[in-house]
């Protein structure tokens, strides 16, 4: 029940609130108990029931005995009758608002700490590194944020509601039927220990079943996900059948569990109920006897006593289904749990100074593995400061790992990667990061405004916004871009080339220090590429950057080549250096694997 505990400690900033709703709750018990034990006396003296023996009873059963005999007295009995009736139903009244004050007090709190926790999960996605997240299904993440945090607030809260009043409930009704008849109500606290085995046990396998039904829950969300992100390939190559079949498997091991969970969850109100039933007719004999014997119970006590007793059989029926729910919740708690405890990407602590800046990158005998996959092996390479670098080689040679280790997404399991004298594994990454200008093979866009999309991360400059996106030869498309009109889902009201172009708007405003292309003009017909390469030689211009490009247009005026293969610089120089060495580079150029556009 750790993951309940942690739940639980979340409540520490609304104490003020859970509190109030507690003195609520026990108010609430006060009104329930109270309205029915009020009724005992008044019973025996309005009805002159044979038998009634005040002497020895309770306190506050005499002292309420001689303000009732008093009244009838002056009143008569129906007038005590009336009064009976008004004051029941006003106790009535009071105990709904009480009622409804204390989860009017609490929501807040079910949703505050349902709140927190989304955003707790969403800053850590973040934080996580590129390589954890490409461990992670999307799908089954977005289950953790919907789903397992439902489950949270609606069993897991929700039941804590009941855990608090309920029991308050049953205590105080228990104390004053032991007021009424000890032997009687010793009998009914006997059904305790016997209904409690039957419900542990059942929870105990609740919780499993429950965990197994998140799970799956999450593994049908990411075939979802799949099917939505994929649809054009899938409707292509006719693959619906197939799809639709994958995703019954997934559904029918979802349901499945599901089933299992509810007929868990079900059992509970049965079991409480037919052992309360059954006490309750043992209570209805037993003192009866007593009553008819002219014992230690009159008929209106045995009424209220009753009446106090069936009380008790949905207090406990509701403790019941809260530790239900909170073992159904625990296991949602579990999962959002393992995400908030995951390790998150390496800091540092140093900010690159702007000297730095003015220094080479070197990479120094820099190893890097994907689950044990070599992909970068003992590489050395010197990115010039203020130069352009252009790495080039076979598909799956680490190129765009490299990027990504520039980027400080990750960091290399052995040797360095330096700026000057700073290793990036030292440096702060946010600090890093705003000297950088990124732009990714696919482009990565934002449904909110063109401006938006271009100042990624601050403020917009609607001035620079328009300079950046006029120098990526967005004007013409962009229109008012001013008015901040959505672009669509991943820019879905915009072409491909008109994506990239976009993309590149975003690197020419943050106007970066150190510039990383992946296949940046890939996506770009041959007229836009032209224009937006005139203008990727501006930005470029006097900046250190680093280019992955497949296109001898983006790649021959580099002052340095790299020719990357199995992780390795196996060449390294100008087009004309190495097109005159006839290595491997010369051969990819006169074989034509590199686009001559």
């Amino acid at each position: 029940m750790k993951s309940f505990a942690r739940i639980l400690s979340l409540l520490k900033p609304y104490m003020p609130l859970v509190v109030l709703a507690a003195v609520f709750n026990m108010l609430t018990v006060i009104f329930s108990i109270g309205s029915v034990g009020a009724l005992i006396p008044i019973l025996n003296l309005i009805f002159d029931t044979p038998g009634t023996e005040l002497s020895n009873a309770a306190g506050w059963k005499l002292a309420l005995a001689e303000l009732v005999e008093s009244y009838k007295a002056q009143h008569g009995a129906t007038k005590t009758l009336q009064a009976t009736v008004v004051i029941t139903f006003c106790i009535f009244i009071l105990k709904n608002i009480s009622r409804y004050a204390a989860l009017f007090t609490l929501a807040p709190v079910r949703n505050g700490v349902v709140a927190y926790l989304k955003q707790q999960l969403h800053d850590k996605w973040i934080a996580l590194s590129l390589r954890k997240h490409s461990d992670l299904k999307k799908g089954d993440m977005l289950t953790r944020a919907t789903a397992d945090l439902n489950e949270i607030e609606w069993s897991m809260l929700k039941g804590m509601e009941g855990f608090v009043r309920d029991p308050l409930m049953i205590i105080g009704t228990l104390v004053l039927l032991f007021t009424m008849s000890p032997k009687l109500t010793l009998l009914a606290i006997a059904i305790i220990p016997i209904s409690g085995g039957l419900i542990a046990t059942v929870g105990r396998s609740l919780k499993k079943s429950a965990k197994k039904a998140q799970e799956e829950l999450g593994q049908n969300t990411s075939a979802l996900e799949e099917v939505l992100t994929n649809l054009p390939i899938i409707k292509a190559f006719v693959a619906e059948e197939a799809m639709s079949k994958r995703y019954e498997q997934s559904l029918s091991a979802w349901t499945a569990h599901m089933v299992s969970v509810f007929r868990k969850r079900d059992l509970s109100s049965p079991i409480a109920e037919v052992l309360g039933v059954s006490v309750l007719l043992v209570v209805l004999y037993l003192g009866g006897m007593e009553v008819i014997a002219g014992r230690s119970l009159t008929g209106g006590e045995l009424i209220a006593f009753v009446v106090l007793f069936y009380q008790l059989i949905p207090a406990f029926k509701n403790v019941t289904n809260a530790l239900y729910d909170i073992q159904k919740g625990n296991a949602s708690a579990a999962r959002v749990f393992e995400v908030l405890d995951m390790e998150e990407a390496k800091n540092g602590s140093i900010a690159p100074k702007d000297s730095q800046w003015q220094e080479d990158i070197k990479f120094s005998g820099v190893q890097f593995s994907y689950d044990e996959h070599p992909i970068i092996n003992q590489l050395e390479l010197i990115i010039p400061a203020g130069k352009t670098t252009a790495l080039v080689g076979p598909s799956g040679s680490g190129k765009t790992t490299l990027l990504h280790l520039l980027a400080g997404f990750a960091h290399p399991q052995e040797g360095a990667i330096s700026l000057g004298n700073l290793n990036l594994q030292d440096a702060e990454l946010k600090a890093y990061r705003r000297n950088l200008g990124w732009v990714p093979q696919q482009p990565l866009l934002f449904n909110t405004s063109f401006a938006g999309n271009v100042s990624l991360g601050s403020t917009p400059d609607l001035t620079k916004v328009g300079e950046a996106l006029e120098a990526a030869y967005c004007s013409e498309f962009a229109g008012d871009w001013a008015e901040g009109k959505p672009i669509g889902e991943g820019g879905s009201t915009l072409s491909g080339g008109q994506r990239q172009r976009l993309s590149i708007a975003r690197a020419f405003y943050a106007d970066p220090k150190l510039l990383l292309l992946d296949e940046a003009t890939a996506a770009l017909d041959n007229e836009s590429e032209a224009r937006v390469q005139q203008a990727l030689e501006g930005l470029m211009r006097d900046r250190t950057t680093v280019v992955v490009a497949h296109r001898l247009s983006t790649i021959k005026n580099a002052d340095q080549i790299a020719y990357i293969e199995e992780g390795r610089v196996v060449e390294l120089g100008t087009h004309a250096e190495l097109i005159e060495k006839g290595g491997k580079y010369a051969a990819l150029v006169n074989l034509g694997d590199l686009n001559a556009e």
